[in-house]
């Protein structure tokens, strides 16, 4: 490592270093990330990590927010490329799409370890979900769309947990009868 005197300070470059680093290293286990096993993986020493995360819950704070944004642009992005309104829909084919991106993978593992470990990243998540996915109260959804958004959590977290594997032929097969559900949904 340079000499820290005749290194440029770039604090947002630091920051994220240490958020992608606590995120793949969480992705495995959340309980592995400590401000060691960062300064180890980076090269930050822990009052580097310190001065930018003052404790393991800001950064995990950090993480959920970012985590909550990018998932928020895929579907924003999927939404334009299917030309759907329907945030049920378009976090399917997230979920679906992205299961092999190694990026997606450490990030929703992390959330579903946050979600496990503390009850405000449960309030968290169920914000975010009401406002990008339902608009509104899970109890208020029709049937159909309920469904749609059940198999995709379903979907979610066999492939964050690593069970039941499913083939490409079956989640098509699932996309495409969810999508039939859409659509009655509206009618």
């Amino acid at each position: 490592m340079e000499n820290p005197y005749k290194r440029k300070k770039e604090p947002e470059l630091v920051r994220q270093t240490i958020l992608n680093a606590a995120i793949e290293i969480g992705a495995t286990d959340w309980h592995h990330v400590t401000f060691q096993s960062i300064a180890e993986k980076t090269g930050v020493s822990k009052g580097g990590i310190i001065h930018h995360f003052s404790n393991k819950e800001e950064l995990l704070d950090c993480i959920m927010k970012r985590s909550l944004i990018e998932l928020t642009e895929w579907i924003i992005e999927e939404k334009k490329i299917t030309g759907t309104e329907n945030g049920s829909m378009a976090y399917l084919q997230v979920i679906l799409k992205k299961n092999g991106d190694a990026h997606y993978k450490c990030t929703m593992r992390v959330i579903m370890q946050a979600i496990l470990v503390n009850e405000k990243y449960v309030l968290l998540w169920e914000e975010w979900f009401a406002e990008h996915i339902i608009h509104g109260c899970r109890s208020e959804q029709n049937v159909n769309s309920l469904i749609i958004n059940l198999v995709t959590d379903g979907l979610w977290y066999a492939d964050n947990l690593g069970r039941n594997r499913i083939s490409a032929h079956q989640k098509e097969q699932i996309a495409e009868t969810l999508t039939r559900l859409s659509r009655d949904a509206k009618n």
